[in-house]
């Protein structure tokens, strides 16, 4: 599961590259657009997904320890599940939409 989140961070970084100047975003005059604290999008991406990537290891760290029987909090353990599971799917969600704006723009005619 972790291994997907990854790919998306490799995603990301890629997305951020493009959109850097003199990357690969084809005119070359691309800039980043910044937010009103200076946070960047792909600022605001990695930040989430490093969440979900604490979530999803804070999940796996509960069940092992559950499996093992150090720990016997089986509510606990569930909701650290649910937690991390309701976190990779609203960052699939927003990868989702990224990708369809991102198909949206590149078939804008110019």
């Amino acid at each position: 599961m972790v291994r997907g989140v990854s790919g998306i961070a490799a995603y990301g970084a890629q997305a951020a590259q493009a959109a850097r100047p003199g990357g690969d975003a084809g005119g070359g005059a691309a800039r980043p657009v910044e937010g009103p604290r200076g946070t960047g999008f792909a600022d605001t991406l990695s930040a989430g997904l490093e969440n979900v990537e604490g979530q999803v290891a804070a999940s796996e760290d509960a069940l092992s320890l559950l499996a093992s029987g150090e720990q016997v909090d089986l509510h606990g353990t569930m909701i650290e599940l649910e937690k991390a599971d309701i976190a990779l799917r609203t960052m699939v969600s927003v990868r989702d939409k990224v990708i369809a704006a991102y198909e949206q723009v590149m078939n804008m005619t110019v």
